[in-house]
């Protein structure tokens, strides 16, 4: 060797790579569950098995929902009929003969009434025409000031002090 040096390559050094825990618990998972073929025949075999349970579980609550259906709407026929029985004795019970029966049966009695007061007969035309009287002869002029002073002045009838 002359007097150069030589050169040393080094090896590259190899890196240690570690698994993760994820790693190492997946394949010692896989490890362990190797299943061979009745393996697989009983995983399926139980999947069918417990979603054939969910399904009869679901059906016997569908059926206990229509049973519970059923009987409500014959509790809801029953009341109306019910309803419908005490609207009737309600209305027989405030009827003019049942009230007048009850009555008689309290000891009431009904007085015929034995007169009417007698009215006074009041002379109103009936057939003459709506407006003044046909004795008013005073002039429109007057009437329309008369009608001015009582809203202004809030006298009652101007006219009437006028007329003798």
């Amino acid at each position: 060797m002359s007097g150069a040096a030589t050169h040393v390559v080094a090896q590259p050094r190899r890196r240690r790579r570690t698994r993760g825990f994820v790693q190492v618990a997946g394949a010692v998972a896989a490890e362990r569950l190797r299943l061979n073929r009745f393996g697989h025949a009983y995983m399926g075999v139980g999947a069918v098995v417990i979603v054939v349970l969910f399904y009869l579980a679901l059906a016997a609550q569908i059926t206990q929902a229509s049973y519970d259906i059923t009987r409500l709407q014959d509790q809801q026929r029953q009341l109306i009929a019910e309803q419908d029985q005490l609207r009737y004795q309600e209305v027989t019970q405030h009827a003019p003969a049942q009230v007048q029966q009850q009555a008689a049966q309290s000891g009431m009695q009904r007085i015929v009434p034995s007169g009417y007061v007698p009215g006074q007969e009041v002379a109103i035309d009936l057939g003459a025409p709506v407006g003044a009287s046909p004795g008013d002869t005073t002039p429109l002029w007057m009437r329309a000031v008369a009608g001015v002073v009582n809203t202004v002045a809030g006298t009652r009838d101007v006219l009437a002090s006028t007329k003798h």
